[in-house]
């Protein structure tokens, strides 16, 4: 009878030692994961350095990042390929598209394989946007998403060491980064 006792007092003990060392090395800040801010699958952003607000999409399942682009044309600046495109985008439901052209340096061209399997080169640029209030430079390849419902998809390289993504929400943050909404002035006849 006093071996059994002796066997769950030590046990106990034993267990007791092994929670309060996992406590004590779990105080280390290199073991804590670093807070992220919860983001929803949809979200507004700011394309930089002109602060146009769009919606974009977050999709933990797409690895890489995706901008709306037409009319693509590629051409030299200097001794490096740059691509001119159209951006289309809605502002918010009930406003009218507004359209924008754009002129950035190629990355790269990189194969981007398809749901249907089929791969496909793109153009890859990087372009800054602010997300959560927080201007990031991504990676996006081009690819016309008219079709879609959304002109900016970003991957998990773009959400990586950002955020943590909420699939029941949307509109989690907002993206000021510093921009000020213009008030009209009233008119009046």
């Amino acid at each position: 009878m006093i071996k059994i006792i002796r066997g769950r007092l030590f046990f106990f003990l034993a267990t007791v030692l092994l929670m309060a060392s996992g406590s004590v090395l779990s105080d280390d800040k290199t073991d804590q994961p670093e807070l992220q801010q919860i983001l929803g699958w949809i979200e507004s952003i700011r394309l930089e350095p002109w602060g146009l607000k769009m919606l974009a999409r977050l999709d933990t399942g797409a690895n890489t990042s995706s901008m709306s682009a037409r009319d693509i044309h590629i051409f030299k600046k200097g001794n490096k390929d740059w691509v001119r495109f159209i951006l289309d985008f809605g502002t918010e439901k009930g406003k009218p598209d507004r359209t924008i052209e754009i002129e950035r340096p190629i990355v790269r061209s990189h194969k981007i394989k398809q749901h249907s399997g089929i791969s496909q080169e793109r153009h890859i640029i990087t372009m800054d946007i602010c997300l959560a209030n927080e201007v990031r430079n991504v990676e996006f390849n081009l690819i016309d998403r008219r079709a879609l419902n959304y002109p900016i998809l970003l991957g998990r390289k773009a959400l990586a060491n950002v955020a943590l993504i909420d699939p029941a929400h949307t509109h989690l943050s907002k993206a000021d980064c510093g921009h000020v909404k213009k008030k009209r002035k009233n008119v009046t006849p």
